[in-house]
């Protein structure tokens, strides 16, 4: 894994169409619904996600995924046990699961605030030479940021401004997605007096495919590195 000295580190969640697990309906009836679990707290030991009173991401690591676990539609009371096997929950919310839909439920903050950030996932196919994007800021101390994802070999380019700690709990629109070119894509985060910040190099979205990119960590941290998980 290639190593960046950093104040974040970003990381790219590739959430690939599933070929025969789509919700189609001849799960359950009515359709399943299906959530992902992200560690994101930069503090934060290992973690449990428990799902009405039954265990399901365990023993979770910062900067680990669960992949998808599918369970019938319905209202989930989800508890994130820190560290992983207390009872100990810093997190106890109940969040509605709709037939048909998948979710991802991000562990956020430091650990002293640890939340969960639900989100949906819309993981229709794009066009053949297309991905969809979206960009989520949660690092728990960075200033209001932009990111702009440039491709190296195009004009092509996206720019995500104004973000700010978990902003798209309170507006949802922030966590749709954009529909951009396939390719190799540069990201400069620039603060809001538009110095850079950061910038990442070399991140590649491969055609028909949605990601979500992340920033994590604490502003001034320690060295952390970017990583890719695809499903």
């Amino acid at each position: 894994m290639k190593k960046y000295i950093a104040l974040f580190s970003v990381t790219i969640l590739s959430l690939l169409v599933f070929n025969g697990c789509k919700l189609s309906g001849g799960e359950t009836t009515p359709p399943s619904a299906a959530f992902f679990v992200v560690h994101t707290s930069p503090n934060a030991p290992n973690i449990d996600l428990i799902a009405n009173g039954g265990l399901y991401a365990q023993n979770l690591a910062y900067g680990s995924d669960s992949g998808y676990y599918f369970v019938p539609p319905a209202t989930y009371n989800l508890k994130i046990a820190a560290p992983t096997g207390s009872t100990t929950y810093p997190v106890d919310v109940n969040v509605t699961f709709a037939a048909g839909k998948y979710y991802s439920v991000f562990a956020v903050d430091s650990a002293s605030k640890l939340k969960a950030a639900v989100v949906e996932d819309v993981l229709s196919v794009p066009g053949a030479d297309s991905v969809r994007l979206r960009f989520f800021q949660f690092s728990p101390n960075a200033e209001y940021l932009s990111a702009k994802f440039k491709n190296t070999l195009s004009a092509d380019s996206v720019v995500y401004s104004g973000r700010t700690f978990n902003d798209q709990n309170s507006n949802s629109n922030l966590a749709l997605f954009n529909t951009i070119k396939a390719g190799t894509y540069d990201l400069t985060i620039t603060k809001a007096d538009g110095s850079t910040l950061k910038s990442f190099t070399g991140l590649v979205f491969g055609s028909s495919r949605t990601y979500t990119v992340y920033l994590r960590g604490f502003e001034g941290g320690t060295c952390l590195d970017r990583k890719s998980t695809r499903l």
